[in-house]
């Protein structure tokens, strides 16, 4: 195997993504009942895992991470205030 492979960052990154789905998986299936037992804040917590690795593809696989600081900046605006803006409509919806 090549060893410049191993060690690009962007296996570092898949490896990553690869272990954050798998506990996003494990703790749908069930198996966070011992230590979430409010389905919400499981759900709540099932989406920031989701936007991590939104945010890991962006840098990682779009190369955005070389991009100008503005693209940057305004990449991670867009992943924080969409995450958050679903996450605050998800605990608060409209009209309750």
């Amino acid at each position: 195997m090549n060893d410049s492979l191993v060690r690009h960052p962007a296996t570092l990154v898949w490896t990553l993504l690869m272990l954050a789905t798998g506990l996003s998986w494990w703790m749908g299936a069930g198996g966070s009942a011992f230590f979430v037992r409010d389905v919400k804040t499981l759900t709540a917590l099932l989406m920031i895992i989701a936007f991590i690795k939104v945010r890991f593809v962006i840098g990682y696989f779009m190369e955005v991470r070389h991009a100008p600081l503005a693209l940057r900046l305004a990449c991670d605006v867009w992943v924080v205030g969409v995450g958050g803006a679903m996450i605050a409509l998800y605990w608060f919806p409209a009209g309750s």
